[in-house]
């Protein structure tokens, strides 16, 4: 025989899934919890499911990109900034002189303003990243030049791309996993931090 179980409040107010049952309070989870899922904007789910749907997302973004920049703001735009991406270990010299070899007298005319290295692998705390070399010009017709022939060096081809295209894909990709990860943090019922 089963004991009774009368609801605790009155149909009228409505507090579904609450019930009496000999003196303790029944608590049925799953009918409190769909309210819950839409008052915070979740999908209808268990937040089990939801739980592990949000985790198996960041654990797919994190296998296939283990190393995303960070951004603290969006990236300024800098038009006559142009990159190259390598592998190889070059000095500065060598890569004045395949700009010099591109563009004879780029430095003494001005059309050349600066040459800079970026290390990615310290810039996002790992290893196997491609480095980046830094190439800002002076006027867009050097640049378009640049980005037609791109530079040799020791007898290699290496082509030449926009900076700010390198750097809107990695600040999407970093948007992306900030995403994923403040979806998580709220299904854990953590607060995001500042970084995110």
């Amino acid at each position: 025989m089963q004991p009774e179980v009368e609801p605790l409040c009155s149909p009228n107010q409505g507090a579904p899934g609450l019930h009496r049952e000999a003196g303790s309070v029944l608590v049925d989870l799953e009918a409190i919890e769909e309210p819950m899922a839409r008052s915070l904007g979740r999908p209808i789910k268990s937040s089990k499911q939801y739980l592990r749907q949000v985790i198996s997302e960041y654990e797919a973004l994190d296998r296939e990109l283990p190393c995303i920049r960070k951004f603290s703001a969006p990236p300024s735009a800098q038009p006559l900034c142009l990159c190259m991406e390598t592998s190889e270990d070059f000095t500065h010299l060598e890569v004045l002189e395949a700009l010099e070899a591109e563009l004879p007298g780029a430095l003494e005319s001005g059309r050349l303003s600066s040459i800079r290295y970026e290390n990615m692998n310290v810039i996002c705390g790992t290893a196997g990243r491609r480095d980046r070399w830094l190439i800002t010009v002076t006027d867009f017709q050097t640049r378009s030049r640049l980005l037609r022939s791109g530079l040799s060096l020791r007898g290699t081809a290496h082509p030449l791309v926009r900076h700010d295209d390198l750097l809107l894909g990695d600040y999407r990709l970093h948007l992306r996993r900030s995403l994923v990860r403040r979806r998580m943090l709220e299904a854990l019922g953590a607060e995001p931090s500042e970084e995110d």
